[in-house]
């Protein structure tokens, strides 16, 4: 003879919540029934913008400049300096510019020189049609 086990099932009360009522509305004739209005003849439309640029610029030409002719000599990597190896160079410091917008304006230029340059002459300065 064997083992036999009977399983009952097991009825708990109910732990969910019950369903809210839904409680029956007054009678009223106007419920349910739609009801357009207007404010006039007004025109109800959707919008609509734009937007224009334009702009145009005048090169700056120039007029006058002041430049440094000046002797650039090789520098090595350990900081020796050839002598016998140089560029001959001009350098600009200011130049004066016209046209755009504003009449004339002055553009300076400032570099520190190293030890392997040197000044040969100083402030020149040259006009448009030297160039």
């Amino acid at each position: 003879m064997g083992l036999e086990v009977v399983v009952r099932p097991v009825v708990f009360p109910n732990i969910r919540p019950a369903t809210p009522r839904v409680l029956a509305t007054p009678d009223n004739p106007d419920q349910g029934m739609v009801v357009l209005g207007g404010g006039g003849s007004t025109f109800v439309g959707t919008s609509y913008s734009y937007s224009y640029s334009y702009s145009t610029s005048k090169p700056h030409k120039e007029k006058k400049r002041q430049v440094d002719k000046k002797r650039v000599y090789q520098k090595e990597d350990d900081g020796t300096i050839k002598r016998e190896n140089f560029v001959d160079i001009e350098q600009m410091k200011k130049v004066l510019l016209e046209g755009g917008k504003e009449p004339q304006r002055i553009v300076y230029g400032k570099y520190p020189d190293d030890d392997n340059v040197e000044v040969l002459e100083s402030d020149i300065t040259k006009t448009s049609d030297q160039n």
